[in-house]
Order: C-alpha cells, then sequence, then structure tokens
C-alpha cells in the first residue's frame, strides 16, 4: 500500500523531535561533563596534592576532555587500572610521582623458557585461561582468618587459696608494706577499683598479692591474682623471689607466664604476666569467658602509660561491667592519679608514706651548672691527658664538595630568603649530617646570622629548635644578635637573646668526658667519701654487711647508651684513673635472671656501680645507693603521621621520672646525692607526667591487637576509648598501611597474614618479610637482615662528636663510609653490609677461649649491637615456631626454609615482596627518586649507592645494572626524605611480588588501548609498541612490557600467590607439611623455577653474585661484653686467695688494713688510685701471642725483669711491641695469681712507634729505644702513659700520622 505524504511528513517531523532531543540531551550532558570535569580539576588545582586519581568508567570523549584540561593547565594525565576499574590520574608540574617514561621489562629468552615449561605442568594450577580471583582464592575451604590457637593459656580456672603461715611470716618480716596490710585489705573490700601509690621501695608488686592469698586463704575463698609487669624479666623474678619465701618451686602457687615461656599449674593463685601476653590471650574470647575465674588483677607502672597497658585498662573497664565479683588494683607512683578515677568511673586512692622517703626528698639534687662547678672543685683528679687529642686538632681541612654545595645554598639563602632555601639547608642538616652552626667557608655566616640579618622571625623560631647557636661569630665578628640590632628588629632581638645555653637543651648531645669527670670525683675525692655511715656502725645502729661504700646508679636512655658508658668506666678502671676495688654492672630489658640476681644482690666490700636503662625504677637492689647519675634522657621511636617516617629520637624525660629517679638513693637516712644532667632553668619546661607511648609510637601493632581484641569495632573507635587517646591523623594513615602490606583488607578486617603475625615480636612489615623468607626457602640471611633493621644502625656515621672539629668529623665519615664500601663487596646493597658484617663476628668467635681484650671505643659498642642481633634472631626464631610458621621436622623445618639461604637474587626478591611499598625507582630523565611517598626521597650518605657528597643520580646512575630499589628506614629530612638501607633489584622482582596479592588480568592493559598515555591522546604506535602492554601493579607501580610475556608472568604471580594464602591458612596443620605430597611437589618446582629465572635476570642486568651468604650463624656460648665486666670487676675471693700465696714483703699496707678489722668493729676503707709502672716486651709476632705461645713463653721470657717488679700496691703494665713494622699491638697486666705469673690482656690495637716518637718531641720527652735485643726491660712511667693513653683512647676511624 503507498505511503501517503502527510504519513512521510508525520514521520519525518517525529524523527526530527527525536534527533534533535537526542542532540539537546547530547549537548546537555557534554556540558555537564565539561562542567563536572573543570570542577574536579579546579578543586585539584587549588588543593596541595600533587596528584589525584579519578575514578569511573570513562569513555573515549571523557578521556579527550582529560587530556585536554591538563594539556592546557600543563599537567599530566594517565589511564590506571585497578581490579578491572579504571582511572584516570592527574599530575601537577614537578609531581614527585610521575615518570616521563613508563619502566619497562624485557625478560630474558632464557626466563620466558623457564615460565613456558612451569605453566605446561599438569598440576600446574594456574594453567586456566584465567585464573579467578574468588573468595577462595584468598580463604581455600571459604575458611575465615582466625586467630591461631595460642600455645599457653593463663590459669583460669577456679583454684583455693592456700595456707602458708611460714612462708607468709617470713616474706611480711621483709616487706615494707606491711604497716598498711590492713588498710589494702579494707580498701578492698569497700572498691573494686583501688589505686596504690607509692615507692618503689615498697614491692607493692609482690607485697599486695602475698596479703590477698593469706586473706583468701583464711575466708576459704577462691583465689586467682593476675599480676601485670612491664617487663618479662620482672615478671620471672617476682615470681622467683617469692616462691623462695614460700618454700616452694615456681609454678605452684606462685607462677609465670609470659611469651615463649611458662611455669604455671591449675592450682596456681598468683600469675605473673606482661600486658602484651595477657592481652594476646584475651583475643578471640569474650569478656564474660576470659574474666570469669579472675578474682583480681594487678597492673604495675600505670602511670608509665605503656601502649599495651593502656589497652588492657580499656579491657579492665569492660570486664568490671560483666563481673562484680572482679578487682582491678592500679600500682602508681605519681600524683597524678585523679585521670584512672576518671576513666574507671570508681575507685579510691590509697596513698603510701615511709619515713625515709621524706628524708630523701631533702638529699641533695645537683643539676648540670652544679656539677660543672663540682668538676671544677676537684680538677686534679680529672688530669685528662691531651696528647692524643693535639694530633688531630691541627689538621688541615679536607676538601668536600658537600661544603660548596651548602656555601652556595647559604648564598642562595642570603640573596632570596625565601622558605625553601632555608628547608633546603635544613635538609642537608638532617639528611646529609651537615652541622646546624655550619659557616660559610668565607664569609663565616652561619644560617641563624643570615635570618637575624634578614629579619625573619619565623626561621629563627626554626633555627633555635634545632638548636642553632646564635652567638657564633662570623668573619666580622658580628653573631646573629648583633645583626638583628643592626637591623632594628625587636622581635628578633628579644627571640634571640633569651635563648641560651642551647647546647644544653638539646637531649642529643651528652659529653662522655663530664660523665667520666663526675664519676672519678665520687670515686676518690675525700669531700665524697660515706663517713656518715663509719658512724652509725659504730654505735651499731647498721650492720657493716649493708655498708654504703659509695654505690653509684647511672641511669642512660638506651642500651648503645649503657655500652658507651660501660665502656669509658671500664677504659678508666683499666688504666688505674679510678680505685681498683669497683665492681661494674650492667642492668637493662634484655638481661638474663642469673645476671639480674648478680645485679641486684652487687658484691659487697667494694664499690658497685651500676649502668642501667630506666628498668631500675621497678627493680629494688639489696645494697644501698649512694648516688645516683640520672642522664635525664629517653630515647623512643618516634612516628611522623605526615610522612609515615619511623625514626630513634632522644628527648627530655619528665618531671615526674626525674622525682622517682632521686628517690632511688639510700633509705637509711643518709644524705644521698643525685645528679641530673640537665639545666636547672629546663626543670620547669619538662612535661609534668610520663609521655603516652600511643601519642608518639608507630601504631602497626597497637591496631593489629585492637582489631584482633574487638573484631567488630573500627580501629580508630576503639583507640578513642583508652585513657590516652591515639592521634587520629596516626591512626588513620597506619590503618592505609595495613592495608598497603595486606595485614587488613579493604572493609579493614584482618587477614591470615595479620593472624599469623600477632605472635611474632616485630613491625608488622618486617614480620611479613619472614613470612615471605620462610615461604621462598631463605630465612637465615633475612632473620638477619631483619634483626639490623630492628635495631640501630652500627655503622652509622656520626652527626657529632665531642672535642673534634669540623675536619675530624669529616675524616671519620670518610672512614665508615669505606667500612661500609668493604663489607659491600662491589654489590650495590646495603642489605649485604649487615650479613656481611654478622659473619664476620660470628667468624671471630671463640667458643672455648674469648679474647678479653679491648680495641676501641667503636669495636666494643659494635660487639653489644652484634650481641643484641643475637638475642633478636633468636627471640624471633622462638617467636616463628611458637605461631607455627617454622616445624621442627617436614616442609617448614629449619633445612628446607633455607634451601635458598645462599641465592643473592632469590633473597633481592624476597626483600621486595616483604618491604612493599618501600621501593622506588630511578628517573633517568631528572635524575632523581620517585616513589610513592608524599615526598621527595633521596639516598641517605651511608648508603653505598650513593657517595658522602651530594649530587645528582645521573652521574651514577650509568653504571647501575638496574633502576628499581628496595629500601627499608626512612628518616625525616625538612622537604625531604632519606633512604638509608637500599639495595638495587631487577624488574622482574618487581613485577612478581610487589603490590597487593590479588591482580588478575584486567590490570594488564594494551598499550594501544591508553588513549591519554602522554596526556595529550596523540601518541602514536609503531608496530613494536602495539604488541606492548601496560602492567598496572598498584596505583603507582606500572611497567611496561611485551604481552605475551606479561601473561606469562602474571599466571605465575597468582599461582605464587596462591600457594601463599594457602600456606598461611594451613601452616599450623602439621601433618599437612610433614609428607610430601603432589601439590608440595608443584610448590617445590614453582620455587625453583623462581632460583633459576632470578639468577638469570641477575644475570643479564649484570648483577655481581656474592659468594657464601647463606652461612647458617652458630651459637653465642660466652658473650663478651658480660664477660668482659666480670673479668675486669675487682673480685675480694679471688685477691684473698693470691693474698695468702704472696710473700709479706709484697703486701701493701692498704690489703692489710683491708684485711684486718679495728677492735670497735669499724672497718677502714680507703679507695685510692694505684701508682703505676711499665715494661716493655718485644715479640716476633703479634697475632694470638698468648694463644700460640702460653704462659711458659712468657714466663721464660720476662719472668727475671718483670716477676720480681710485681707489687700489689702498683698496677704493672706490660707494653708488647714488635719489629718490621715498628709498632705496639698490645698491652697487658702483669699479676700472680695463686702463685703463678699471668699476664692478663688489656688493649689491642697497631699503634706506630713512630707516633710516640713525635709525642716526645712536641713534649720533650726523651724516650728509650725500642729494638730487638731487649727483650724486657722498664720503662719511664712518662712514656708509659703516653702510650698507655695512645691504647686506651683511641679512635680507629682517625689517622694520627
Amino acid at each position: 500500500m503507498p505511503i501517503s505524504v502527510k504519513t512521510l511528513q508525520y514521520f519525518f517531523r517525529f524523527e526530527f523531535k527525536i534527533l534533535t532531543s537526542r542532540l539537546f540531551l547530547y549537548i546537555m550532558i557534554k556540558n555537564i561533563v565539561h562542567q563536572y570535569i573543570f570542577e574536579q580539576l579546579m578543586h585539584f588545582k587549588d588543593g596541595n596534592r600533587c596528584c589525584q586519581k579519578f575514578c569511573g568508567s570513562f569513555r573515549s570523549v571523557e578521556r579527550i576532555i582529560f587530556a585536554d584540561y591538563a594539556f592546557k593547565l600543563g599537567y599530566n594525565c594517565r589511564p590506571l587500572l585497578h581490579n578491572g576499574i579504571e582511572f584516570i590520574k592527574m599530575y601537577k608540574k614537578h609531581c614527585l610521582h610521575f615518570m616521563e617514561q613508563v619502566p619497562e621489562l624485557h625478560l630474558a629468552p632464557h626466563t620466558e623458557k623457564e615460565l613456558f615449561m612451569l605453566q605446561r605442568e599438569s598440576d600446574f594450577i594456574g594453567s586456566q585461561l584465567e585464573m579467578q580471583m574468588s573468595p577462595e582464592f584468598f580463604s581455600p575451604n571459604c575458611a575465615r582468618p582466625s586467630i591461631p590457637p595460642h600455645r599457653f593459656s593463663l590459669g583460669l580456672k577456679q583454684s583455693m587459696a592456700r595456707q602458708n603461715d611460714r612462708g607468709q611470716q617470713r616474706f611480711q618480716e621483709k616487706c615494707s608494706l606491711h604497716p598498711y596490710k590492713t588498710s589494702l585489705l579494707e580498701a578492698l573490700q569497700r572498691t573494686r577499683v583501688l589505686i596504690v601509690n607509692g615507692d618503689c621501695i615498697f614491692e607493692k608488686s609482690t607485697g599486695l598479692p602475698m596479703y590477698i592469698i593469706e586473706s583468701c586463704a583464711e575466708r576459704r575463698a577462691h583465689c586467682k591474682i593476675i599480676c601485670v609487669e612491664r617487663e618479662q624479666l620482672l615478671a620471672i623474678h617476682n615470681s622467683e623471689k617469692l616462691s623462695e619465701y614460700l618454700g616452694e618451686k615456681v609454678g605452684n602457687t606462685v607462677a609465670f607466664q609470659i611469651h615463649l615461656q611458662s611455669r604455671i599449674s591449675e592450682g596456681s593463685n598468683l600469675i605473673y604476666t606482661t600486658s602484651s601476653f595477657l592481652l594476646r590471650v584475651l583475643m578471640g574470647q569474650s569478656i564474660v569467658d576470659s574474666f570469669r575465674h579472675i578474682s583480681h588483677v594487678i597492673v604495675c607502672d600505670v602511670t608509665r602509660h605503656e601502649a599495651f597497658t593502656d589497652l588492657l585498662l580499656c579491657e579492665l573497664r569492660a570486664a568490671l561491667r560483666c563481673h562484680a565479683h572482679l578487682k582491678i588494683i592500679l600500682l602508681s607512683n605519681s600524683r597524678h592519679n585523679l585521670g584512672f578515677l576518671e576513666y574507671f568511673g570508681e575507685g579510691e586512692v590509697l596513698q603510701l608514706e615511709y619515713p625515709a622517703v621524706q628524708e630523701l626528698q631533702t638529699s641533695h639534687v645537683f643539676h648540670l651548672e652544679d656539677i660543672q662547678k663540682v668538676i671544677e672543685t676537684d680538677r686534679h683528679l680529672n688530669m685528662r691527658n691531651q696528647s692524643i687529642y693535639n694530633n688531630y686538632t691541627n689538621m688541615s681541612r679536607m676538601p668536600n664538595r658537600n661544603y660548596f654545595n651548602v656555601d652556595r645554598i647559604l648564598e642562595n639563602y642570603e640573596l632570596t630568603g625565601a622558605d625553601q632555601a632555608l628547608e633546603t639547608f635544613l635538609y642537608m642538616v638532617r639528611g646529609e649530617n651537615v652541622s646546624i652552626d655550619y659557616r660559610h667557608s668565607i664569609t663565616g655566616k652561619t644560617a641563624i646570622i643570615i635570618a637575624a640579618k634578614l629579619g625573619n622571625v619565623t626561621h629563627i623560631k626554626m633555627l633555635l629548635e634545632k638548636f642553632a647557636d646564635p652567638y657564633i661569630m662570623d668573619k666580622q665578628n658580628l653573631n646573629a644578635v648583633s645583626n638583628a640590632i643592626a637591623g632594628g628588629n625587636m622581635m628578633c632581638i628579644e627571640l634571640l637573646s633569651s635563648a641560651q645555653n642551647l647546647k644544653d637543651m638539646n637531649p642529643t648531645s651528652l659529653d662522655y668526658n663530664m660523665v667520666m669527670d663526675l664519676i672519678k670525683v665520687l670515686m676518690m675525692s675525700t669531700k665524697w667519701e660515706p663517713g656518715a655511715y663509719f658512724k652509725l656502725i659504730a654505735i651499731n645502729k647498721i650492720s657493716s654487711s649493708i655498708l654504703n661504700l659509695g654505690n653509684l646508679v647511672i641511669i642512660v636512655a638506651d642500651y648503645e647508651q649503657l655500652l658507651r658508658i660501660n665502656y669509658w668506666v671500664l677504659r678508666c678502671k683499666m688504666i688505674g684513673d679510678i680505685p681498683p676495688q669497683i665492681v661494674i654492672y650492667m642492668l637493662h630489658n634484655n638481661i638474663e635472671k642469673d645476671q639480674l640476681e648478680e645485679v641486684i644482690k652487687g658484691t659487697p666490700e667494694c664499690k658497685n656501680i651500676v649502668i642501667t636503662t630506666d628498668i631500675i625504677e621497678s627493680v629494688i637492689l639489696k645494697f644501698p645507693i649512694k648516688y645516683v647519675i640520672d642522664l635525664a634522657r629517653a630515647r623512643r621511636i618516634q612516628y611522623t603521621a605526615d610522612t609515615g617516617c619511623k625514626e630513634l629520637v632522644y628527648e627530655w624525660i619528665s618531671r615526674e621520672a626525674l622525682e622517682n629517679r632521686a628517690r632511688l638513693t639510700s633509705r637509711l637516712g643518709e644524705k644521698a646525692s643525685c645528679f641530673r644532667f640537665i639545666s636547672g632553668f629546663l626543670i620547669d619546661k619538662l612535661p609534668l607526667t610520663y609521655t603516652a607511648d600511643l601519642l608518639t609510637m608507630p601504631l602497626d601493632r597497637i591496631c593489629l591487637t585492637v582489631k584482633l581484641l574487638s573484631p567488630h569495632t573500627m580501629v580508630a573507635e576503639y583507640l578513642q576509648s583508652t585513657i590516652c587517646k591515639a592521634p587520629f591523623i596516626n591512626v588513620h594513615n597506619t590503618v592505609e598501611f595495613l592495608k598497603k602490606i595486606y595485614v587488613f583488607d579493604e572493609l579493614e578486617e584482618v587477614t591470615w597474614l595479620g593472624c599469623r603475625l600477632i605472635d611474632v615480636p616485630i613491625d608488622c612489615q618486617l614480620g611479613k618479610l619472614l613470612v615471605f623468607a620462610i615461604l621462598l626457602q631463605c630465612l637465615d640471611p633475612v632473620l638477619t637482615i631483619v634483626s639490623f633493621l630492628s635495631t640501630f644502625d652500627p655503622l652509622e656515621l656520626p652527626t657529632e662528636i665531642d672535642n673534634k672539629n669540623l675536619t675530624v668529623l669529616e675524616e671519620v665519615r670518610s672512614k665508615v663510609k669505606i667500612e661500609r664500601k668493604r663489607l659491600a663487596e662491589n654489590i650495590l646493597s646495603d642489605h649485604l653490609i649487615y650479613l656481611r658484617l654478622y659473619q664476620e663476628w660470628q667468624n671471630n668467635l671463640r667458643d672455648d677461649n674469648p679474647e678479653m681484650v679491648l680495641i676501641d671505643e667503636h669495636d666494643y659498642v659494635l660487639n653489644g649491637i652484634l650481641e643484641k642481633v643475637c638475642d633478636i634472631r633468636t627471640h624471633l626464631v622462638g617467636a616463628l615456631r611458637s605461631s607455627q610458621l617454622i616445624h621442627n621436622q617436614g616442609q617448614l623445618s629449619m633445612h628446607y626454609i633455607n634451601l635458598k639461604s645462599n641465592s643473592w637474587p632469590m633473597i633481592k626478591a624476597t626483600l621486595v615482596a616483604g618491604l612493599y611499598p618501600c621501593l622506588s625507582i630511578i628517573d633517568t630523565f631528572e635524575g632523581r627518586l620517585r616513589s610513592n611517598r608524599p615526598k621527595e626521597l633521596v639516598i641517605h650518605p651511608t648508603s653505598v649507592l650513593r657517595d658522602l657528597t651530594l649530587g645528582p643520580l645521573n652521574s651514577n646512575v650509568r653504571t647501575f645494572p638496574s633502576h628499581w630499589i628496595v629500601y627499608g628506614n626512612v628518616i625525616n629530612s625538612a622537604n625531604r626524605n632519606s633512604t638509608k638501607c637500599c639495595s638495587l633489584v631487577t624488574p622482574l622482582t618487581v613485577a612478581m611480588f610487589a603490590g597487593p596479592p590479588k591482580i588478575d588480568s584486567s590490570n594488564l592493559c594494551p598499550l594501544g588501548n591508553c588513549s591519554v598515555y602522554q596526556g595529550t591522546g596523540n601518541h602514536i604506535f609503531n608496530e613494536k609498541e602495539a604488541a606492548m602492554s601496560i602492567f598496572y601493579i598498584d596505583d603507582w607501580i606500572e611497567i611496561k612490557m611485551e604481552h605475551t610475556s606479561a601473561q606469562l608472568l602474571l599466571k605465575t604471580r597468582q599461582y605464587f600467590y596462591s600457594a601463599y594464602m594457602n600456606f598461611l591458612q594451613n601452616c599450623g596443620s602439621i601433618d599437612k607439611w610433614r609428607r610430601t605430597n603432589t601439590y608440595l611437589s608443584a610448590v617445590s618446582r614453582l620455587f625453583d623455577t623462581f632460583e633459576r629465572i632470578f639468577a638469570i635476570e641477575d644475570q643479564a642486568c649484570g648483577f655481581v653474585k656474592p659468594l657464601n651468604i647463606g652461612l647458617r650463624p652458630k651459637a653465642v656460648p660466652n658473650k663478651f661484653i658480660t664477660s668482659f665486666n666480670a673479668v675486669i670487676s675487682w673480685s675480694e675471693e679471688k685477691f684473698v686467695h693470691s693474698f695468702h700465696m704472696i710473700s709479706k714483703d709484697h703486701i701493701s699496707k692498704r690489703v692489710e688494713l683491708k684485711k684486718s678489722y679495728v677492735s670497735n668493729g669499724k672497718q677502714d676503707y680507703k679507695f685510692v688510685c694505684l701508682e703505676k709502672q711499665f715494661f716493655a716486651v718485644y715479640i716476633s709476632q703479634t697475632d694470638s701471642v698468648f694463644r700460640k705461645y702460653p704462659q711458659d713463653w712468657l714466663r721464660e721470657a720476662v719472668s727475671k725483669v718483670i716477676e720480681p717488679c710485681l707489687r700489689h700496691d702498683k698496677l704493672t703494665f706490660v707494653i708488647l711491641y714488635n719489629k718490621n713494622p715498628d709498632q705496639f699491638c698490645m698491652i697487658a697486666v702483669a699479676t700472680r695469681i695463686f702463685g703463678t705469673f699471668r699476664l692478663q690482656e688489656y688493649f689491642k690495637n697497631k699503634i706506630p712507634i713512630s707516633e710516640v716518637l713525635k709525642i716526645c718531641l712536641k713534649q720533650n720527652i726523651c724516650m728509650p729505644p725500642f729494638g730487638e735485643k731487649r727483650n724486657a726491660f722498664q720503662i719511664d712511667a712518662v712514656i708509659g702513659k703516653i702510650i698507655l693513653n695512645l691504647f686506651a683512647f683511641r679512635n680507629n676511624w682517625l689517622d694520627y700520622n
């Protein structure tokens, strides 16, 4: 039927309306899209971010709009794929995360062949076309992540209190808490929350539980007391102490249960533990079940606000709502306890007072100004031999390009006065070890002089916060104050004039010479002799067995400072600068139980010097303390939220801590003294109470603990309910980081990795590294690296050296750098340095007869740090066994998980997998590092990847076999971050292991589909690039590679992470890993393939392979640090035996007086330094003299000359030297023990004889000839002291010639 004209007109009119409406709708949508994109980009332009990700499903038109706007704004944009979702990422100019060229990966032919052969296996689970990332991939068998069962659990069953009248009576007779027994028990009847406030001398953590057990036994009531100590060592010590009083073994009435150790029974009434362990037991249990059978919980040292203690208080507050019978007792040592009452909403405070404490409060307290006066008064006792310092104070200034750079920076700052110029200088201070008081090489101006001249108050405040000295003069004899006065800026004048004693305000700066001078004064001066006690003995008020002979406690900030102070005291004792009747002890958190007992008992009739950390605040010594030297510092890990950096920093302690330490002195009414190494004017500026750990520390383990305690609560919400609330930004950043390393998933739920890491007491990222090391079968070397990363760097460049000028500092830094390069063996890896350093130390160990000799301070401190690393290794292995990540037999035994330990490429791949997201790449176009960090990342001068001088990376990157870097620690340095521990890795390891476990084919995009690749959308691809693909690993890492190679790599990667997830879930099932099955065989083939392809890629890139890196470490039976203290310390028993063996002609009057008592019971104690005599002995061989030629050779060689001159009122030093080369090699002390002549090694080094000759010429001293003909001869005391001081005070990082 023909269509009419009207119908056609109607049809066309209808179609025209539809087209018009569609066109209008298209124009409207286009305008909306334009407007939306424009507004979003304007927000991005005005914001602080350097790059931003815009999500959504973009059409080609929208991509062009983004590209056009980016081109107009001068920005760059790129597409991004993640889990199948397309994003567009915009980069501003000079963005730190943008690279002009996407990194490429070209697999070697043999690598592709290995991957292809692996995927041809019939049991390869990735042989399908596509591996679906289903929930079963992350949780095989649909099993949700669950907390692994704990090997130990507190005895939570009810137990009846048992009477032990004899033990209770024996304990109460010696407990100073006994007068408050009735008050304590009555208070516990009235309230459920009791705060007991009193000094540590009351022994609250041991006395109070004993009274509760006795009371419950009388009432025939159930009693289960959990006493939470701050340290594991204290929990063991107190449990053994009370068990000894009760006459029982540990584990009966009194027990302890800590990480990896337990002595407990179901009938135990008192269980000592720690807060972290108690929280671990509470995980996976409800509050109702956890505290059902617990009657009392005692928490010690709550005022210190340690992180896990604050979490425990939150759990206890929740437990009080469910259990009416539960009693909470908080032990405090502070006057500020109302916050705990407000937190719990109930309770009362019981104040303990002791008469002796009242007298202690009137004891003398000396601050830094007073200490200087005390030392000046007795300056004759502290005459240091300055000859050893004269050799380097006149050294010529060494040229260093870094100083020319700093000169230019200061010139630019003076010219512009810009904030950026000052930030660049502050980076040089923090990141390049330049002094804050650096003076321009020509003008002599410092940064603060320039800031004062510019009149910039903000800059002056920033420099003063860094402890810049405003009183340094420039070449025109003008300082910062005079420049401010010339400028007429009153605010600058007031600010600079108020800045006094800045060096004393810096907690990082410590004058070890002043500390040693004070110790000499207290040990030797007659003004500080303990004469008050002799009067008390005479009237029989105290026993001579507890006589206070001037015992001294030195409280340091951390273990490293403890080692240095201990070395200085040992050195002065060995060279005879302090009396010989001194015993030196070290007390810290990681000593053994037997060592703690020795420290607590002390040595009678000697002066005991205890060098300790803050653990002394919770330990009661059995001998009285006459003096306390408080360095008033603490060292803690500080977390910076905006950069994510974790740093060890020194800080002043609180006023409350100062008061508690001052009360450690004698309790017997004597006027004791406390010496604080802090200026008096700083006391009022210190915080009043202890700083809570949650405010400053890294929160990764805290967040993991919180999530396992309360799985259905957000971490930030939980931490806002603690008594000290962690900063929200710190919590947020930590949670995001834990999601990045897949400890939490995207919904903030704990993964299987998080469940396994809860029993590994280390940072979550390092724990993840250990998990990958176990899976990739290279645990031993990675365990050593992790142990080093957990403590301070033993080869860190010094930022300040006392008594040394800038030239000497630069020389020391250069020598340390050379030592690091030697250990690196021309391999571009700082992680290898740790392995070689530990191996060298292990090789030098002597199991049977350790060499007890001092070399220098660095060597002594290095030994102490390496012993700590050894302890960390041992503890981590035990923790991995406890968490069932390591088994005794089967595929997870130590033998199998170390099969690849000798493969350095495998170790580097493990570092990439474990340390992700700590990856960076060198941008060869601009010569800088690119990373995902918010600030620019630079390589620290300690790294072997760069020189000490700051220069562009382009000069070094040409010789680098790869541009990818995996790094460890990061330092916050003004406007940049410095990475310290770096290693170059191949691109294959980054593509294989970086990023989240869940990556599928949607993250693989052909290059031709990336229409906005270069930001303008006009990129033209050739045929070769058309076959390339972009592999999007995460928001930042993207790699360009051939599409077929990318598919091979992706399937292998999915195969590995499937095995990884299976391992995390099933590692607790021992039977599955004992017998070999098809699955384990397939996984073994995968790891063997990894070993081969990583070695192939390393060889293709040009990496050098180190040898013998997989050597198994050996046990350390004898620790050098503690053993050396025992060898050098004075022993009365040994001396008494030798006293009877020696003729009376050689007995000094001091010894006779020491062994005889006056008729009235008084003993005459005189502590004086002995005179010194010196002998020189020629030896033909320098190494192992006393081992190759023991006492027979020595007795025949020197007995005729030295042995007749031995006297007990003199120290006899024997200086051993040899010829060709002419040098002194050792100093020993001649003694006679049980009638046998012996030489005890003291110092060992290589000092040229010409060096001593130069010193003698300067001081007009006649030096005897040291030749081969004279086997043994006596030398003058002046010459002997010069040689002795050169050995004792030598710094091996310096050249003295």
